[in-house]
Formats: structure tokens, sequence, C-alpha cells
């Protein structure tokens, strides 16, 4: 009997250890869990009666009040830390500055000359004849 509230304890502890606490199940189970464990062992510890005859008994119900306790309390510290984060998230999202709601100027076209330069050898190698294209006036912000 001696083992088995060894393995309990420490089968807890590795729970406890690889358990994150970043959804309500995960919370609720957590703290479930560490109710549970901790209502046992406090029902192991009452007094069990003559010979031991409410020793089970106890263990049981040690562990059912403080699985409902220790769920309820983390049910109550996810919702806590789930407030502070929605409370942080406003805050954030109304720091922002507003959005300007004015539009842009337009911008114009730019005007662009087109060339035809003629096929012509320059050296060893021969450049085919083709459209150079050059912007005579950039595009510019149309203030009117």
């Amino acid at each position: 009997m001696h083992i088995k509230r060894q393995l309990i304890l420490i089968s807890l502890a590795l729970m406890l250890i690889n358990t994150g606490c970043s959804t309500l199940g995960q919370s609720m189970g957590l703290g479930g869990g560490i109710g549970a464990g901790t209502g046992a062992i406090l029902g192991g510890i009452a007094d069990p009666g003559s010979n031991g005859k409410y020793r089970t008994r106890n263990v049981i119900v040690g562990a059912t009040l403080g699985g409902i306790a220790g769920m309820a309390t983390g049910s109550a510290i996810h919702g806590m830390k789930e407030s502070e984060r929605q409370k942080g998230y406003v805050a954030g999202r109304n720091s922002k500055p507003p959005l300007a709601t004015g539009l842009p100027p337009n911008l114009s076209d730019p005007k662009v000359e087109t060339r035809w330069v003629e096929g012509r050898a320059v050296g060893n190698k021969y450049i085919e004849g083709h459209f150079e294209y050059i912007i005579a006036e950039p595009t510019r912000w149309d203030l009117d």
C-alpha cells in the first residue's frame, strides 16, 4: 500500500510539471489534479476509525472534495488571467493612432516618349532594332 501511494504522488508530480495552464480545460484539470491529490492525502491522514474502517471512505471523499475545489480554483484563476489578457488587448488596441480618414491626392501619369532605334552592328555584335522609352516628365502628385 505504501508503494502505491508513492507511485500516485510521483505521477501527480510529473503531471504538474508537464501541464501548462493555457486553456480553461487545462487550468481546471491541473487544479482538479492538485486538489484531488491533496484531498486524498488529507483523507488518508484523517481519523480512520477503529481498525482503519473508514480510511478508504476518507480518501475517496477527500479526493472528491479536493478535486471539486481544485477545479473551481483553477477555473477562477484562469478567468482572472483571461480577463487581464483581454484588458491588455483592449488597452493596446485603443492606444494605436486613429486611421487617416482623408484620401491621398491622385498621381498624374508620367509623360513618356517612344523612339525607334534602327538595328546596327557594334564591333563584332549586332543589335536589333528596338524601341527606347524615355520619361520626359515623371509622375507627380495631382493636388488639384
